[in-house]
């Protein structure tokens, strides 16, 4: 090398090594950790940076492709290298982590180096902590020292097992009670949570629960609380008690609801919803909701759709609406499809104007009775709709003509609006 390129190459590593910190930081910040690391080889000033990085972020990317293999001889070579990469990490890292998130699958081997972990990090002021083990046989449970992290303000635990607590802790009803910062709370497919009783979550704004149903729901004194999400994988049993001839009630306040933005039920709550005991608890208005997404609406389900319509109608800000419809192909289906259609023809005759309704989403579609009934009344009630995004089912592709069928009988709906358009 000439001496006009050494000259170049020595300031090209010059540049490098010689970035403001805080440029140097948003460059961390956005590589993978994996990344992050290997930028210690730049240069004597880079060695160390990364040990600062507060977020670190481990999930399926961070090992090879050969860790979801088919040879069991090869299965955890790669987890076995995520581990050590992981503690030589934490180890050394300095000053405060504040997000730690780990994703990956068929993990179980490491459940006892998860436990350290979880303490490390107990002493780092963390602030955000997703733990996601999707495994097909044993379940993590959940490390006691994760209820000490009393800076946490956003926890996402799937598919983990919730422990009995220590005696210092009172249970997980009062959970938030220990992580007052705490805005948001994501429990998924969750083994050992059975009660979700919140009494007092000052600062708590996002709550999202799926798995099988709870025994009781109750959340009181959430003043910030503007996004819910509750699915369950059946319906729960109202007969369901705790022992000693003592019932338990499945869902003991309501109130939260009305002062939601954003909600999103699945089918089998859609369904609770509509019994006699649990509609009388539901608030008259939903006053401050603006997006309802509905995940999962059975159209053969006369109860998950009245409590659907419901929603709709009395919630007088609602601006969004996202709604993913489903028709089952069992041989009752079609009856069942006539009397929805039938429902939803008659309530459009008692029904109100939804005057800021703007965007409506409908994914699903095959042109069924209770499809075209519900869009109908959409779309002749909505004075402020914009837009009506209606995405049709695959199956349509694999009818000749059904997809024009479809859209010449869209066309031909009377619309409130003067600007909405079907896309």
């Amino acid at each position: 090398m000439d001496g006009q390129g050494q000259r170049m190459k020595n300031s090209e590593s010059d540049i490098i090594s010689n970035l403001p910190d805080n440029i140097a930081e948003r460059i961390l910040a956005r590589l993978p950790i994996r990344d992050a690391v290997r930028t210690s080889v730049l240069s004597r000033n880079w060695r160390y940076k990364w040990t600062t990085l507060p977020d670190l972020v481990f999930d399926a990317k961070d090992t090879d492709a050969s860790t979801f293999c088919t040879n069991p001889a090869l299965k955890f070579v790669n987890k076995d290298k995520l581990v050590k990469v992981i503690y030589r990490i934490l180890f050394q890292h300095k000053g405060p982590i504040h997000k730690f998130s780990l994703s990956i699958r068929n993990f179980a081997r490491s459940y006892p180096d998860i436990d350290q972990w979880i303490s490390f990090l107990s002493k780092k002021c963390i602030r955000v902590f997703f733990l996601g083990l999707f495994n097909s046989g044993n379940r993590y449970k959940i490390h006691s020292s994760l209820f000490s992290c009393a800076n946490l303000m956003e926890l996402s635990l799937h598919c983990c097992i919730i422990p009995s607590p220590p005696p210092t802790f009172s249970g997980f009803k009062n959970l938030i009670s220990n992580f007052s910062k705490l805005n948001s709370l994501n429990l998924i497919y969750m083994d050992g949570l059975d009660i979700l009783d919140i009494d007092d979550a000052p600062k708590l704004q996002e709550l999202t629960f799926e798995g099988v149903s709870l025994k009781n729901i109750s959340l009181k004194n959430t003043p910030c609380l503007s996004d819910v999400s509750i699915s369950y994988s059946e319906l729960p049993d109202m007969s369901e008690n705790i022992g000693n001839g003592r019932s338990i009630s499945l869902i003991d306040n309501l109130n939260f609801l009305s002062d939601l933005k954003m909600f999103a039920p699945g089918f089998y709550f859609l369904k609770l919803l509509a019994r006699g005991s649990v509609r009388n608890l539901l608030p008259s208005t939903f006053k401050n909701l603006t997006y309802l997404h509905i995940t999962e609406l059975m159209l053969n389900d006369i109860d998950s759709l009245s409590s659907t319509l419901s929603l709709i109608t009395t919630s007088p800000n609602l601006v969004r609406v996202y709604i993913w419809v489903c028709i089952p192909s069992n041989s009752e289906a079609g009856q069942r499809l006539k009397t929805a259609a039938e429902y939803l023809e008659g309530k459009s005759h008692s029904i109100g104007c939804l005057m800021k309704l703007k965007h409506v989403e409908m994914e699903g579609i095959m042109g069924a009775g209770p499809e075209m009934e519900l869009i109908k009344l959409i779309l002749s009630k909505s004075p402020s709709l914009e837009c009506m995004k209606i995405t049709l089912d695959k199956t349509v592709d694999g009818i000749k003509g059904k997809e024009s069928e479809i859209l010449r009988e869209l066309l031909r709906f009377p619309r409130a609006s003067t600007i909405a358009e079907i896309i």
